[in-house]
């Protein structure tokens, strides 16, 4: 079946098991997750939501113990995939990790940093030159270009992060708390970066992370909770007055039983408990609405 997703994930669970205790521990349930190309994603939750479990199953880091998972071509989720297969896949993704110690060689210079990566690639000298100047002057880091990490600032060390995530011009760049050792100053300027560097390059990006200032500036929300994903936010495009002030609106999915969550925030407000009753509209005959009512009981 041909769709106009790059990221498909349908009833997404995964369960760890401690082997001492016995224990099983639910850490995705029925997770419904669908990107297409090129978009700038967030996901975000608590500590314990299972957004960085999700990010690991995406990036090919582990196995779902059900349900179905593909990107682009590679359909992670099937049980006959070979670490070949995963090999290969993994080499077309780009990782940045939250602190800049997993991102970062200490003894390399920046520019040094970006090109590692791409001496495995077969890339000409020149090119990986060429390569290496766009990526430090996208990131607003041609100046730093022979400081090492320990001369460099929380921020810039993640700037450079992400450029390296970049080097290899990869189909799908996943980020794990990326500002969470940042101030506000350095949160806000990283995220601007995402989003020119998603618009200038076309990369489909995933950040996961806790920090809602994300929800408010990626055009792609998923909010994580429970192992569940409750709520999706994403811009009107159609209908903003400026840049900095788009409108946004919150959607829910159904999943494939018919299921629907509904967010918190409107549970609260609604005052929603265990109980709703539906209804449809129709006073409009060409486009009928199905109403939620809440139910005291």
């Amino acid at each position: 079946m041909v769709t106009d997703f790059f990221i498909e994930a349908e009833d997404i669970i995964k369960i760890y098991s401690d082997n001492r205790t016995d224990v099983r521990i639910g850490a995705l349930r029925s997770v419904e997750l669908r990107i297409k190309k090129g978009t700038l994603v967030s996901i975000i939750g608590p500590s314990g939501a299972g957004k960085s479990t999700l990010l690991r199953l995406i990036g090919g880091l582990d196995t779902v113990s059900s349900g179905h998972l593909k990107v682009g071509d590679t359909l992670l989720s099937s049980p006959n995939i070979s670490t070949g297969e995963l090999t290969v896949y993994k080499k077309t993704i780009g990782f940045l990790w939250q602190f800049p110690d997993k991102n970062l060689l200490p003894k390399l210079t920046a520019e040094e940093q970006i090109e590692f990566p791409m001496h495995p690639y077969g890339y000409s000298r020149e090119c990986r030159k060429r390569r290496v100047l766009e990526l430090l002057t996208a990131v607003g880091l041609k100046d730093r270009a022979t400081h090492q990490p320990s001369q460099l600032s929380g921020g810039e060390a993640q700037r450079l992060g992400i450029a390296i995530a970049l080097a290899n011009n990869p189909s799908l760049v996943l980020m794990d708390e990326p500002t969470g050792e940042l101030d506000t100053k350095n949160t806000l300027m990283i995220i601007n970066y995402l989003k020119e560097l998603n618009e200038q390059f076309g990369t489909t990006m995933i950040v996961v992370t806790h920090d809602h200032r994300f929800a408010r500036m990626t055009p792609l929300t998923y909010t994580i909770k429970n192992g569940q994903i409750s709520a999706v936010d994403r811009i009107i495009e159609e209908t903003h007055s400026s840049e900095d002030r788009l409108e946004r609106e919150i959607l829910s999915y159904v999943d494939k039983y018919g299921n629907v969550r509904i967010p918190d925030d409107l549970r609260q407000e609604l005052g929603i408990h265990q109980l709703v009753r539906f209804t449809i509209n129709r006073d409009d005959p060409k486009r009928p609405r199905l109403e939620i009512h809440p139910v005291n009981d």
